[in-house]
């Protein structure tokens, strides 16, 4: 099972254990996503809806390209691949 980085924002590390780097192994990009979503409970509300669906302002990137651009998520992972999560920020 390869294990593959995860970045994440500045603004969500305290979520995770104050890092901006995790290492996870997962197979799959679905797996690698729900992996993420269930050891790190803290991270949820801000990433996630309560149905589950990412949050319109949050996008997660596999590789360079953001997973909602994707036709599905069940894709296979290899050593060096990596996710990030961005949070789009707004101003006025």
């Amino acid at each position: 099972m390869p294990r593959i980085a995860v970045q994440i924002p500045a603004l969500l590390q305290d979520c995770v254990g104050n890092t901006r780097q995790l290492s996870i192994d997962a197979d799959r990009l679905d797996a690698a996503i729900a992996r993420i979503r269930d050891d790190f409970p803290l991270l949820r509300p801000h990433v996630w809806d309560d149905a589950g669906n990412l949050r319109q302002h949050v996008l997660i990137f596999y590789n360079d390209t953001a997973i909602r651009w994707l036709d599905r998520l069940d894709l296979e992972l290899k050593e060096g691949d990596r996710v990030t999560i961005v949070q789009a920020i707004s101003g006025g």
